[in-house]
């Protein structure tokens, strides 16, 4: 009985556990998963809106209402790898711009899986962690005080670049479910959240869709990923990760729900000016007090919409026909080059980066297994062998979530399958920037502005075997400011306006592309026009036909939104 009694104190409501295990100038980490731990960070907001707390928040990725947190004071400081929008869409948030722009908010900017291994080497109990991405970016000479080249301890002729290790004081985190003891099973694909758990100081916040007795953790065992002990609260809070969805990896009588995109575009546009932005915090977030009056506010039919969305398979639609666009031009001539590389160098998966790039990946992919050959696609939060469903072109729609031959964590994807000896990978970038040296861009704007940071971009271009870049021609620069992803494995780049590979320290144009039957010269003049990059052109260089009618049905199937389709 007394046993039973203490296991019971861990459950307790969430305003609790926030109010008395959080305290000022706490590091605290907002573990990533399929599903976030929203809920919780609402109410961290609550308790501390006001009190100019000084917290610092770790995290793989800042996005969406998450922002109100900085917007309120209650963030001084933020250690990432991605601040601003992913859904559906990367792009840079308005709000955290203004803060970092006004001096609220510090940043320190780290790669995804550069900040994971400093979570494992403290959940490891070891000072630090080897890690193959970083190396030749702004990230690593910024960040020296966690950073730093070492010699090889066994002799190798290789220098051996390292992380510090990281051990917040308190990790957040949204589960699928947890018994009273704090046993959780987690929303696969599992992100930086198992190891981000177990390198926590003084314990776990855990909210839950669901607590359950401790027969359903024993009967889902092999699910779970964070034991008991080191979780110090276990909180109910269903539908705790919207507006983002959540995957249930198996456990019986709780329901998979998707991202909410409309909420997340409201939130969206009222962080574009301060104002509406406080009135959009104040309505949903200070305004509703708790978790509970949050999805009294939202709606039973709102969350019943979102639970039915998941199950829902979608047909492929063939929402319209016609020329293909500019964009859809880029995007299909990026497919047939990675296509191109993948047959040429017999890589095993790509790993494609948030936009034009997983599109184009979605494409080849498609079209090599249909054609009888074999390559898989992964993502970074621990997606492996995936297949793409029609419908939502977000790379971590949860329609793809039940198609996925595995699904592990950022571990395994960009430190192991990536970044280790035993996958031939190709990684497919977009940049915000792409200078000569093939650098890229995403972390500041060569005005200084704040733009998104890195996410698993560094580790991809880091690691992977080779990495092939899509970005609007005018992105190509001389130079890039802050080196977010260093090029050195950059062997292709297609920009709006053709495809160039790399031979020595020159590019070359192999192919352009050619709306209204342009000619080379013209295509040159323009590609020279829009911007100074250096290229020079190959001897046989030739057109890229225009897309076929296969290709354009199956890139409109992806994206029936226009989402990236833009005209």
């Amino acid at each position: 009985m007394a046993e039973e009694a203490v296991n019971q104190g861990k459950v307790m409501p969430l305003e609790q556990a926030i109010r008395t295990l959080v305290r000022p100038r706490d590091v605290v980490l907002a573990a990533y998963t399929e599903a976030r731990p929203n809920a919780a960070l609402m109410q961290l907001a609550r308790t501390f809106a006001g009190t100019d707390p000084q917290l610092t928040l770790v995290t793989a990725g800042m996005v969406s209402v998450q922002h109100a947190l900085v917007e309120l004071g209650v963030v001084s400081k933020v250690i990432a790898s991605f601040i601003g929008e992913n859904y559906p869409s990367a792009r840079p948030s308005p709000s955290f711009q203004r803060a970092v722009a006004e001096g609220r908010v510090t940043v320190e900017n780290w790669s995804m899986w550069g900040l994971l291994a400093r979570l494992v080497a403290g959940a490891l109990g070891v000072p630090l962690m080897p890690v193959r991405s970083m190396a030749g970016s702004s990230m690593a000479e910024e960040n020296r005080h966690a950073f730093t080249e070492i010699a090889d301890p066994f002799g190798g002729a290789e220098p051996v670049w390292a992380v510090a290790a990281l051990r917040p004081d308190i990790t957040i985190v949204h589960a699928v479910a947890a018994d009273p003891s704090g046993n959780l099973l987690l929303s696969a694909p599992y992100g930086e959240a198992h190891w981000g758990c177990l390198a926590a100081r003084r314990g776990v916040i855990a909210t839950v869709e669901q607590v359950v007795d401790p027969a359903v953790i024993r009967a889902n065992n092999a699910l779970v990923r964070v034991p008991g002990h080191v979780v110090r609260a276990v909180c109910a809070a269903p539908l705790g990760s919207h507006p983002y969805g959540l995957f249930n990896p198996g456990v019986d009588g709780i329901d998979h729900y998707v991202d909410d995109g409309a909420f997340m575009s409201e939130v969206r546009a009222a962080a574009a000016k301060p104002d509406t932005f406080r009135t959009w915090i104040d309505e949903w977030i200070l305004g509703v007090g708790s978790h509970d009056a949050y999805l009294l506010k939202l709606g039973d039919d709102r969350r019943r919409e979102l639970i039915a969305e998941a199950s829902d398979v979608a047909a492929a639609p063939s929402p319209w026909t016609g020329q293909a666009s500019h964009v859809e031009r880029q995007i299909v001539t990026a497919s047939r080059q990675i296509t191109r590389r993948v047959l040429a160098a017999d890589f095993d998966a790509i790993l494609a980066g948030v936009g034009l790039a997983n599109l184009a990946s979605w494409v080849s992919a498609e079209g090599i297994k249909a054609a009888g050959g074999a390559v898989e696609l992964m993502a970074e939060i621990g997606m492996y062998g995936y297949t793409p469903q029609f419908g939502d072109p977000f790379i971590f729609s949860h329609r793809n979530l039940p198609t996925s031959t595995m699904l592990s964590d950022v571990m395994t994807t960009l430190g192991a399958l990536v970044s280790g000896p035993g996958t031939r990978s190709l990684g497919v970038l977009g940049a915000g920037e792409v200078d000569a040296d093939g650098n890229t861009g995403s972390t500041y704007s060569g005005n200084g502005r704040y733009l998104v940071g890195s996410g698993g971009a560094n580790d991809i271009a880091s690691g992977a075997d080779e990495v092939l870049l899509t970005v609007s021609h005018r992105r190509l620069v001389p130079r890039v400011r802050y080196v977010t992803c260093p090029g050195q494995r950059v062997r292709s780049v297609v920009s709006s306006r053709g495809v160039f590979e790399r031979d020595g320290d020159q590019w070359v144009l192999r192919s352009w592309i050619a709306p209204d039957g342009q000619d080379l010269r013209a295509a040159v003049a323009a590609m020279r026009a829009d911007s100074p990059w250096p290229f020079r052109v190959a001897p046989d260089a030739v057109p890229e036909p225009e897309p076929t009618t296969r290709e354009l049905s199956l890139l409109r199937s992806f994206d029936p939104g226009r989402v990236f389709l833009r005209l």
